[in-house]
């Protein structure tokens, strides 16, 4: 008898043993279905990163269920939630951007922006519904936006002006912009340290989300609302059994310096998402001195002045 609950012991703990260290695989495909190689990917930090093979497969072991897979691919970094998943199929779209698969449409749109003298637009920002996840027109002012639908609407930014074009079903036409037409694009103001300057100044690389965006992450946490964030990744500490899990935010794999409406803060402020206005995260924060190297997260709270 109890040779038999024994045995039947170590069979739930084999079984447990194999749940628990159930991989996280990924695969990456172009537009047409064929495996993409060589593409960064990481969980917590880019020093971990692998690499998709030659199936444009990746493997990790050890995955939360609450964590991002973070791919860097073309200069950009783009995090999809796990959700508790155990796999996740991923297409690479014919703009260079990536969707997870079931969230690829599979249409692509080409445009072509010339001025009022008919000279073509070049470094215009293009987008279809997130003014985060955009195309830039190239020299010769093309552009081609992937995974669009026919009644979608297209923005372009352009010199201060954002102008909205109504596909109506087109798959590509020529888009004159007029100047000082179109919506007037918020002024879009950077804390750098040493002052307020306009964010068409700036030249460092950075990222914002807006209360709006903080809130639609469906968490009260920060560290959580910021995952996805471009060069930001959220690692979850292990705690001992009964103790609530935390998470450290790392912007590009350093811990950052965090500023709290103005005034350097020791360590991630104790705020809720619904009381935040505005999170900036700057990847290269040397203005603020040496304990900016790591990058710098300012946190703008609701009804302040700052």
């Amino acid at each position: 008898m109890i040779r038999r609950f024994a045995s039947f012991m170590l069979a739930v703990a084999a079984v447990l043993t194999a749940m628990a260290s159930e991989p996280f695989i990924g695969t990456l495909r172009n537009t047409r279905g064929k495996p993409v190689k060589g593409v960064k990917v990481f969980l917590h930090t880019p020093k971990d990163a692998v690499k998709s093979n030659k199936n444009g497969e990746f493997k990790f072991e050890d995955v939360d269920s609450t964590d991002f897979i973070h791919i860097d691919y073309k200069g950009r970094e783009y995090g999809f939630a796990v959700n508790g998943r155990h796999d996740m199929m991923l297409v690479v779209g014919e703009d260079g951007r990536i969707f997870e698969r079931e969230n690829y449409v599979g249409e692509t749109f080409h445009g072509h922006l010339i001025d009022y003298k008919g000279k073509p637009i070049r470094g215009a920002a293009v987008y279809a519904s997130d003014p985060f996840d955009y195309v830039k027109s190239d020299r010769d002012g093309k552009f081609l936006l992937d995974n669009v639908i026919e009644t979608d609407t297209l923005h372009i930014k352009h010199d201060g002006y954002i102008h909205d074009i109504a596909m109506d079903g087109s798959k590509g036409m020529y888009i004159k912009i007029l100047r000082n037409t179109g919506r007037r694009a918020d002024r879009d103001l950077v804390n750098t340290g040493a002052g307020m300057m306009d964010a068409r100044d700036y030249n460092g690389p950075r990222a914002v989300r807006t209360a709006k965006e903080l809130e639609a992450m469906g968490t009260q946490d920060i560290a959580l609302a910021m995952q996805g964030m471009k060069g930001v990744t959220v690692s979850r500490n292990k705690n001992p059994l009964g103790r609530e899990a935390k998470y450290e935010v790392y912007v590009r794999g350093s811990k950052p310096m965090w500023i709290l409406d103005g005034v350097r803060m020791s360590e991630k402020p104790d705020l809720t998402v619904m009381e935040v206005e505005k999170i900036e995260v700057l990847h290269d924060g040397g203005m603020y001195g040496i304990g900016g190297f790591g990058g710098v997260v300012n946190i703008t709270t609701k009804g302040s002045n700052f």
